[in-house]
């Protein structure tokens, strides 16, 4: 991948995890949530890396499920 678009890539991810852990850690914060809504709402690609990164954290949280499930049969 070139460098300046792997940058682009770098920094839209990072914006991803920003805007979408602010809402996860604190749900009450609806300021948190709208600057979500309002930034994915600008850019298809935007949506995408959203939906790319919840999809990450839904494997991630179903391999750490699985792990806790094989320790608790171990015990």
């Amino acid at each position: 991948m070139h460098g300046s678009h792997q940058s682009e890539v770098d920094a839209l991810a990072a914006k991803v995890y920003e805007l979408f852990m602010a809402p996860h850690l604190e749900p009450d914060n609806l300021e948190a949530r709208a600057r979500l809504i309002a930034w994915v709402q600008v850019h298809p690609a935007r949506w995408r890396a959203f939906l790319a990164l919840d999809q990450c954290l839904v494997e991630v949280k179903q391999l750490l499920e699985s792990e806790q499930r094989g320790k608790a049969r171990r015990d």
